[in-house]
């Protein structure tokens, strides 16, 4: 039996900006070679509804699913 693959929702087409965020998302979760290695770290985005959280979250993982 094959399993299906998990779709992942794509970003708005028109998300924009935020290029700060993504950044710093970038370094709390991309190993570096100088830093141990922790298989798993978590982070946590907050504010009011409507801002773009979710946004930020889906980009982020656009960006990163080729790494």
């Amino acid at each position: 039996m094959k399993i299906p693959l998990l779709q992942k929702p794509n970003s708005s087409p028109i998300f924009t900006g935020r290029k700060a965020v993504l950044e710093r998302l970038g370094k709390i979760f991309v190993h570096r070679a100088d830093s141990r290695l922790i298989s798993r770290r978590s982070c946590l985005l907050w504010g009011m509804g409507g801002i773009g959280k979710t946004q930020i979250c889906l980009k982020f993982t656009e960006e990163m699913s080729d790494r």
